[in-house]
């Protein structure tokens, strides 16, 4: 199959070229149609024309209060244009809506489709998505689209018993699943109670999503440990955040989520707000490319990881 993300394979100088041209879109998009950072842009007496990567820093963080305090004014569109609502879990401030076009449900798609494809995923997978479709959960909806665009199928069982894993495991005969990886082991000693021969199962990779599998330095966790000692799959881990509808996958080398330059900027940043050095921890913070109905510019996720700036084997 012919690699979606081929934008990954070109070449650092022209990635950062391709950066730089989406992000002056961006600040110029932002400034003709977002209330909030046309404010942002006033009170900082910001020239946006003349915000370049080099000089990204010199822009504010937005934070998830901005978001909580301030929502409908980061819209980009009329209402009319919005295709599809997602909401924040509010875990940490109040729940924020997101307003999604048909722009921007077409770049969520694509986004899942190359995580996945990352993640040694093709058309030829079935994917069993353990995860809800509804309630407004942005997850679950990336994970169809993404694998419609990838032109496999999908099992949509969503968080169901582990009866109901196994009766659509045994009836469909799924390559993949998509699995908050702490709910495996109680679908393995489901499995062993009632004398399932989950070896023998058409599964072969979990794309785990909500928990680590790994620790700092690439290895597997205790519930990666626990997992792949009791069954013969290989697991994926994936970040992601209904903010920058984006998300960072591994591929098969297990050496962290990559990131898709086409979909956004990142930053990795200290408590002053610099950036850190290889292999140092500090705080995500994205600016999204390509969205159309609520782009955020330098956004703290309040989200921490390692950064890692080298190219992987995979590239």
């Amino acid at each position: 199959m012919k690699q979606l993300g081929e934008i990954e394979f070109a070449g650092l100088d022209a990635i950062r070229k391709m950066q730089q041209q989406k992000l002056s879109e961006l600040l110029q998009y932002v400034n003709a149609k977002s209330a909030y950072y046309k404010e942002v842009f006033r009170q900082h007496n910001i020239k946006f024309d003349s915000i370049t990567l080099d000089n990204l820093n010199e822009l504010p963080f937005t934070t998830k209060d901005d978001l909580a305090t301030q929502n409908d004014s980061f819209l980009c569109v009329d209402k009319s244009f919005i295709a599809d609502y997602v909401t924040t879990s509010g875990t940490l401030s109040d729940p924020v809506t997101f307003y999604l076009t048909s722009a921007d449900l077409d770049r969520l798609a694509y986004n899942e489709a190359i995580s996945l494809q990352c993640a040694d995923g093709s058309s030829a997978d079935i994917f069993q998505m353990m995860t809800t479709i509804d309630k407004l959960f942005m997850a679950g909806l990336a994970y169809f689209l993404g694998i419609r665009k990838l032109g496999a199928a999908s099992i949509r069982v969503g968080p169901g018993t582990p009866q109901a894993q196994w009766d659509y495991i045994q009836r469909f005969k799924p390559t993949t699943l998509i699995a908050i990886p702490s709910f495996i082991p109680q679908l393995l000693q489901y499995a062993a109670e009632r004398k399932i021969n989950f070896q023998s199962t058409s599964v072969k990779k979990i794309v785990c999503l909500g928990e680590p599998v790994r620790n700092a330095d690439f290895s597997l966790n205790e519930l990666g440990k626990r997992i792949t000692s009791l069954w013969d799959v290989k697991l994926y881990s994936t970040y992601a955040s209904t903010e920058m509808s984006s998300a960072f996958t591994e591929c098969g080398y297990g050496n962290g989520g990559h990131a898709h330059p086409e979909l956004l900027i990142l930053e990795v940043v200290d408590d002053n707000g610099l950036q850190v050095r290889n292999g140092e921890l500090g705080e995500v913070v994205v600016t999204t490319l390509g969205v159309e109905g609520m782009p955020l510019i330098r956004f703290k996720t309040g989200d921490l990881c390692h950064a890692h700036y080298d190219l992987c084997k995979c590239r």
